[in-house]
């Protein structure tokens, strides 16, 4: 080690190693006359001077090219990706997600998948989709609101797109269930644990399943916890994906699928919904044999 640090701090000049000196120890030997200085004061002052000349303008404009290179951002390449090779990847990982091979029951299947591969594949031809709905007016900028009967999919669906994207920047998304999140939040002991919380929950694109199933959480009294996330996440305009079932004893019924939200979450909720969100139908009876 001693070696190689004498061996950076000195100059080798005609077989003589030289000490590499400083600006203090250069300016006190420039003050000497040159008959006064010793050859090996000589040396030490051309090494110094040898090491630090004035740079050329080509050098200090390509030393001040490197820098801006190695600071300025770079820039964001849009992740892009077609319908049919979404799809032939859906279909890839459906079985190793879910279990079970990706079978299509006649059309209803492929309806209920449509919508969701043109979104994420940003193909225009989302807005023509079935199961897409009017209610609120569709939009690429829009997160994804997913209503249907229990056990027909969209779970299942949802869990192959967070496979597919897991790791893209502005694609990739986070599954929470509803009672997951509400357990995370009983278990925040401190402040520090609660702005973590909030972290996870307020901020990214992330997909909240079950909704409407959970329980009112109870850490230090009752929580109505998603009305409080799903309100931030609308203030910070996080993207957010919510998938849940329609309201009991009113099945295929949309609206009041969504007012059910709001009689849950409170009116600012509910009129937050048709901003937030495209609302895509999943038809068809339970899957679950």
């Amino acid at each position: 080690m001693e070696a190689r640090k004498t061996q950076e701090d000195s100059l080798k000049i005609d077989n003589v190693l030289i000490p590499i000196i400083g600006i203090h120890k250069y300016n006190e030997l420039k003050s000497f006359s040159s008959d006064k200085l010793s050859d090996f004061q000589k040396a030490q002052i051309d090494s110094y001077e040898s090491k630090n000349k004035e740079a050329t303008p080509e050098q200090i404009d390509s030393r001040a090219n490197y820098v801006r290179k190695l600071f300025e951002p770079k820039p964001r390449i849009e992740f892009s990706i077609t319908a049919i090779k979404l799809f032939n990847l859906f279909k890839a990982n459906f079985a190793e997600v879910n279990g079970r091979p990706f079978i299509k029951i006649k059309d209803i299947t492929i309806k209920n998948l449509e919508p969701l591969i043109y979104y994420f594949s940003k193909d225009d031809r989302f807005f023509n989709c079935d199961n897409l709905s009017n209610i609120s007016e569709p939009s690429f900028e829009k997160g994804l609101l997913i209503i249907g009967n229990f056990g027909n999919g969209k779970t299942s669906t949802m869990k192959v797109f967070e496979k597919i994207f897991k790791g893209i920047p502005d694609v990739g998304f986070k599954s929470y269930s509803a009672n997951e999140a509400v357990v995370m939040f009983e278990k925040c002991n401190s402040d520090i644990d609660r702005d973590e919380f909030e972290k996870v929950m307020w901020r990214g694109i992330k997909n909240f399943d079950d909704l409407k199933t959970e329980r009112i959480a109870s850490n230090y009294g009752k929580v109505n916890i998603f009305k409080e996330i799903l309100e931030e996440r609308y203030r910070l305009k996080s993207k957010t994906f919510l998938i849940c079932n329609f309201k009991e004893g009113y099945e295929d019924d949309l609206q009041a699928a969504i007012d059910e939200l709001g009689e849950k979450y409170g009116g600012r909720v509910w009129d937050r919904v048709y901003e937030m969100f495209n609302i895509i139908e999943f038809k068809g009876k339970s899957f679950r044999k």
